[in-house]
């Protein structure tokens, strides 16, 4: 990567698109190598801007190119572009008239733009009649970003939509906020990558630069996107603001469990009708929810966190760079299937915990069920009613985490999300069985090869299961239910389990998640009492709170389930 330029003698040329400006650098070609749109191979992404005489303005050409092109489909596919301009179009360019140019030496019309584009430790410029085009590599390049609208008072506002650009990483970006007041003066008001409006804000619009540099510390085009007019936010207080309580950092370890409500699902005619007819679109909409859900993560300051339905877009974009940001947290993700843009997430704190080891697995992968179950797999997917279980999209995580303050112990966090059919307990609790078995085979595993260290088990998710269908037996007394007590398969899966499990919360729990036509508790924070006990249990918010907008979600909740929140620690 070889930048052959200095910023300040260059003049910037801003390109508008909707509130996003990006200010190009003069008389400068960028070339970038990625993936095609659909994923076939390579090609070059290029950006040209050109600084003509007046009566024209300055000129930008953008281009994808294959890294078979020769030189002369490259430079002519540049003339036709520019015969559109006024100046250049009563001019025609001719062949000797344009070219490219290594290290001084002009590139013959039958190389490669991958035989120039690919090797590029040398000086390249496009010479255009007396223009001199300097080639910039692989810079990074921001290309229409995003924030939420509309901008609420109290809710966080950050950008996403950074994998639209190139060799960019929000991680690698300097920012400043602004305000911009009714005389149109510019306030700076922030200096991360999220900032938070305050009362101050309300009808202004805020206005974000970003400097992006790649890792070699090279920058950049400067971008910026302006916010629409932050709305005064009518509540005081989140009801989540109500059930925090202190703890003490170094002697607990504080697990979070919560289904997010992914945003495709809240798009449909189901939820539309249906599910949530009491909440208006502007609250069910990401632009309102997903903030929220982040203040409401942030505000609990967790070292474990176990989310359920989120989507890929939301995980890459705003989860993983800010939880990284505001609590030092690194995310992992698995995504159900190709057709379905949500999964399952873990985050844990970099300061408390080392990953030695993730298990993404996928109940309807036969083959990797196969390796921690054994043949039994096979009676299962025999037996027309029980293979339900493992026909489903349900995937499943488990992470191997190491305590920094105490290496003898390892964790075993395990997150899962369960079919949701109404009708389908039966199943429910064949996929637990599954699952306990293969959280049974890892810590086997772990017994091998950390003979001298403790393990425990914490195992979150939306069982959607409520604590009389089965699976709640299951987990903490080992017990099927009585009219699958003599099953020889569900028996031949249970009785290889070496542990049981208990409930953070118990069943005194009402609900954990409320809608207009359901509620009940769902969702469960498991663990191993051999080596962890339960120092407290975050309380769960009052009934009047939870239906003072018929249910959930609403403008106080961001999802149609609440969080579940314990604080444990080694005995």
């Amino acid at each position: 990567m070889k930048y052959l330029i200095k910023l300040h003698e260059y003049r910037c040329i801003k390109r508008k698109m909707s509130s996003f400006k990006i200010h190009l650098w003069e008389n400068t070609m960028f070339v970038n190598s990625g993936p095609k749109s659909d994923g076939t191979g390579l090609q070059f992404n290029i950006s040209l801007m050109l600084s003509i005489k007046p009566p024209s303005k300055p000129r930008k050409i953008n281009m994808c190119r294959k890294p078979q092109d020769t030189i002369d489909m490259f430079l002519e596919r540049i003339k036709l572009k520019l015969s559109s301009d006024y100046v250049l179009k009563t001019q025609n360019i001719g062949k000797t008239e344009i070219e490219l140019q290594k290290d001084g030496i002009r590139v013959c019309d039958d190389a490669t733009l991958s035989d120039i584009f690919e090797n590029n430790n040398s000086t390249t410029c496009l010479l255009i009649r007396d223009m001199y085009i300097n080639v910039v590599y692989n810079a990074p390049i921001l290309n229409n970003i995003k924030l939420n609208k509309p901008s609420y008072e109290k809710l966080m506002l950050y950008p996403y939509g950074f994998d639209n650009g190139f060799n960019v990483s929000s991680t690698h970006i300097n920012y400043l906020w602004y305000r911009i007041t009714p005389k149109k003066q510019e306030i700076e008001v922030g200096c991360q990558m999220a900032y938070t409006p305050t009362a101050e804000d309300i009808d202004c619009c805020l206005k974000l630069v970003c400097k992006p540099y790649n890792e070699k510390g090279s920058p950049g085009p400067t971008a910026e996107i302006l916010s629409s007019k932050v709305l005064k936010n009518t509540i005081d207080i989140y009801p989540h603001e109500n059930r925090l309580k202190e703890r003490d950092y170094n002697q607990s370890i504080r697990v979070i469990s919560y289904n997010i409500l992914a945003g495709g699902y809240t798009k449909t005619k189901e939820a539309e009708l249906d599910m949530y007819p009491y909440c208006s679109k502007e609250v069910l909409a990401s632009g309102y929810r997903n903030p929220l859900v982040l203040k409401e993560l942030i505000a609990y300051k967790a070292d474990i966190i176990c989310l359920q339905e989120v989507e890929s877009s939301f995980f890459n974009s705003e989860l993983q760079p800010l939880l990284k940001l505001y609590m030092n947290m690194n995310g992992v993700f698995l995504r159900k299937n190709n057709h379905r843009r949500e999964g399952l997430s873990c985050f844990y704190s970099i300061d408390k915990f080392t990953l030695l080891n993730q298990f993404d697995i996928k109940l309807n992968d036969l083959t990797t069920v196969e390796s921690y179950c054994g043949s039994i797999v096979n009676d299962i997917i025999d037996d027309e009613f029980w293979k339900i279980g493992l026909k489903k999209t349900t995937v499943f995580q488990v992470l191997v985490l190491e305590l920094k303050c105490d290496t003898k112990h390892l964790l075993l966090i395990c997150n899962t999300h369960l079919i949701s059919d109404p009708e389908g307990d039966s199943t429910r609790l064949m996929q637990s069985l599954i699952e306990l078995t293969i959280i049974n085979q890892i810590k086997k595993k772990l017994d091998i090869d950390y003979p001298e260290r403790n393990k425990s088990i914490i195992f979150c998710g939306d069982f959607n299961s409520t604590p009389e269908s089965g699976v709640y037996d299951l987990a903490t007394n080992l017990l099927l239910p009585e009219k699958h007590r003599n099953d020889n398969l569900l028996n031949n899966l249970k009785n290889v389990l070496d542990f049981k499990l208990e409930s953070a919360y118990g069943i005194d729990v009402e609900y954990s998640n409320y809608t207009q036509s359901f509620f009940g508790l769902l969702d469960y924070i498991y663990f191993t009492n051999q080596h962890l006990e339960v120092i407290q249990t975050l309380p769960m918010p009052p009934h009047d709170v939870v239906t003072k907008h018929v249910g959930l979600p609403s403008l106080l909740f961001p999802s149609d389930h609440l969080a579940l929140i314990a604080d444990l620690k080694l005995k």
